[in-house]
């Protein structure tokens, strides 16, 4: 998935459950292991204002830690 406020217009567009399951998906392929993490209620509208507050630069910053594997 690429990073750019299109994709990410349409993660905040899902229910809660359905983007959990994209977050689930995706740190599994990218290698990252979440089962230490419970994913509580608000944990989602945490994520959801983490992405609706994401400059261009930590979009950018953060598809880099992605693709080197961090």
């Amino acid at each position: 998935m690429q990073l750019d406020r299109k994709n990410l217009n349409r993660l905040l567009a899902l229910n809660d459950r359905q983007l959990q399951a994209i977050v689930e998906k995706l740190a599994s392929e990218y290698g990252l292991d979440l089962s230490r993490f419970q994913i509580r209620p608000g944990d989602m509208e945490s994520l959801r204002n983490a992405i609706r507050n994401a400059s261009d630069n930590d979009l950018l910053e953060l598809t880099k830690q992605l693709k080197n594997g961090r």
